[in-house]
């Protein structure tokens, strides 16, 4: 299989699917499918990616409507305040923002006072409308190809665990550098396929999931940002703030074997309504500046 990158070079195969005749994916942030899809590696450039990279997920994210995440709103929220605590000194007054895969505008929420202007971005129409009806952020609901060209300037561009799920993240990039202003700055977050966990799980690693199609690492994130005039220049490690009910659910559906033990936890509420903090090292927070060529 070829890489999809803008190399197209052949790729080595990682990890072999355990399902077969998959109609649909579930794209939910909080998807409950867990199945490994096949992983590849390109022989030239490293970039792994899934053997779903042909396939259009757009429609798939315009229908979601995700109530479990609409149920975990006041943990996303602590998340999402620590998430703007690690970003805020690049925003300012007089900052324009956009933030591409706003879901449910938590972080919209949080940026929207401390900017001049504030622009989500989300293809999802029931998140669009929560969004706009809870919030009262902008949001653009339309997809980010279509959006972007239409030229628009901003000072901030900011994706949260979005750039794993993008149809064509290299095109993205070349359009998020036209849409940025001279010292613009893109603040993304994502995992670290070269981080210890990714390397200790293997094809067990919990982020490889049907829904996300490219897992970058540190060096082909640079890789690619330098072919499209954006230098990456800081990185930090992104701790997650989660309830303790959300990650037994997930460990229900990893571990089938032991779910039991999950399943007698959830029976507690004062457990399930507990935050758990989260940091494995392989999740980051990239900091990326337009580079200005004469």
């Amino acid at each position: 299989m070829h890489c999809p990158c803008p190399d197209n070079s052949k790729s080595t195969i990682l990890y072999q699917t355990n399902r077969k005749n998959v109609s649909e994916i579930d794209v939910r942030c909080t998807s409950k499918h867990h199945f490994i899809p096949s992983i590849f590696k390109c022989n030239k450039c490293n970039l792994i990616f899934s053997e779903h990279i042909n396939k259009n997920f757009e429609d798939n994210y315009s229908n979601v409507e995700d109530e479990t995440y609409i149920s975990q709103i006041e943990f996303k929220t602590k998340y999402f305040q620590l998430f703007f605590s690690k970003i805020k000194k690049y925003l300012n007054p007089n900052s324009n923002v956009l933030e591409i895969g706003s879901y449910y505008g938590v972080l919209g929420n949080i940026i929207k006072s401390n900017v001049k202007s504030y622009i989500g971005l989300e293809l999802s129409k029931h998140a669009a409308e929560y969004s706009k009806n809870k919030f009262d952020l902008n949001i653009a609901n339309e997809s980010t190809g279509t959006f972007l060209n239409k030229n628009k300037n901003f000072d901030v561009i900011i994706m949260s665990d979005v750039i794993e799920h993008l149809d064509n993240p290299f095109e993205i990039l070349q359009l998020i550098e036209k849409n940025l202003n001279p010292n613009g700055i893109l603040i993304f977050s994502t995992f670290n396929m070269n981080s210890i966990t990714p390397k200790i799980m293997g094809k067990r690693y919990h982020w490889i999931m049907p829904m996300h199609k490219y897992y970058f690492s540190n060096d082909t994130l640079k890789y690619f940002l330098n072919k499209y005039n954006l230098n990456l220049f800081k990185t930090k490690t992104d701790t997650r703030l989660i309830s303790l009910e959300y990650l037994l659910n997930k460990m229900v559906i990893i571990m089938p074997k032991i779910d039991f033990i999950f399943k007698f936890l959830l029976k507690f509420n004062f457990l399930r309504k507990l935050t758990i903090k989260i940091n494995l090292l392989d999740l980051n927070i990239y900091f990326v500046k337009k580079l200005n060529i004469r």
